[in-house]
């Protein structure tokens, strides 16, 4: 698993990480910490990979999630 100095250093120094079942999960939108603890508690990789999917598992493979809902508005959310 990479360490945060390593993930900060491809995402940016400014990014929000948590981990949770092996993943880490990479918050590139500065969400608020309740926002956070969501993700955390509903990401499930069983939900998130598709079985068959070549792209979803080589994602999956590299053990990062990145999440970044800053390119939507507040009314889309």
């Amino acid at each position: 698993m990479m360490s945060n100095q390593e993930i900060r250093v491809l995402y940016g120094k400014n990014v929000v990480i948590s981990r949770k079942c092996g993943f880490v999960l990479v918050h590139l939108d500065r969400p608020s910490a309740a926002t956070v603890r969501r993700r955390r508690r509903e990401f499930d990789p069983r939900q998130v990979f598709c079985a068959d999917c070549p792209l979803c598992q080589m994602l999956k493979k590299s053990g990062v999630v990145v999440y970044d809902d800053s390119i939507f508005g507040e009314a889309e959310l």
